[in-house]
């Protein structure tokens, strides 16, 4: 399927190798993502944020790697802003459709559906990308799943909030059963992103930086 798409982003992708942590470091945070994972009380928004530092990409590959691990396949992407592709916020759906599809058969045909039905999916706006290769194809398939967007700092969020978050408020909560867990800086445009009335009410928030060093470990320090 000719679709657009950041061909580095996704996990275990060989051009970016990225590590996790250790084994048994990072369990006071690791054990509270998988509390929101399993939980379908919780809202379908995690926000693991941290002023700088390379310790939430630990994190988010550990918990794809355990997702995987278990039998609970998630897809990634990874936002890396020396990449043009990787940086580009309108590959986002996209990447993570396609893995999505190769990931899980079910979704795979309405995948196949949503793109022959409109070719140029890729180019349009972020709403429709989300609606189309992201929402309608899990309503339809059943799917449940965690979608992990790590870094999104790194991502090209001009304007006074992200759109993605706006369609992220507006779409996620038609989708149950699939969560998004996200990573980044709180820059201004992320931090407003988080602050729209409709996604804050479907987030949870875990400040990295307020938890003690010592309870992380200092493998990701």
């Amino acid at each position: 399927m000719n679709l657009p798409h950041a061909k580095g982003a996704a996990f275990n992708h060989g051009e970016h190798e990225r590590e996790g942590c250790l084994a048994g470091t990072c369990e006071t945070v690791l054990s509270q993502i998988e509390l929101w994972m399993k939980d379908v009380s919780k809202p379908p928004i995690f926000w693991l944020r941290r002023p700088a530092g390379t310790e939430k990409t630990t994190i988010a590959q550990t918990i794809t790697k355990r997702m995987s691990q278990d039998g609970h396949l998630g897809v990634l992407f990874f936002c890396l802003s020396d990449y043009q592709d990787q940086s580009n916020l309108q590959l986002i759906f996209p990447s993570l459709t396609l893995q999505l599809a190769y990931t899980y058969p079910r979704f795979w045909s309405e995948f196949i559906e949503a793109v022959k039905s409109n070719p140029e999916i890729s180019c349009q706006s972020l709403h429709n990308q989300m609606d189309k290769l992201i929402a309608q194809p899990f309503k339809v398939s059943g799917v449940s799943t965690v979608i992990v967007v790590d870094a999104l700092d790194k991502c090209d969020n001009s304007g006074p909030e992200s759109t993605i978050f706006s369609v992220l408020g507006q779409l996620v909560s038609s989708i149950p059963g699939v969560k998004f867990f996200l990573t980044g800086r709180p820059t201004q445009p992320i931090q407003s992103g988080f602050q729209l009335p409709l996604v804050t009410k479907l987030t949870d928030t875990f400040a990295l930086h307020e938890v003690e060093q010592e309870s992380i470990s200092g493998d990701i320090w």
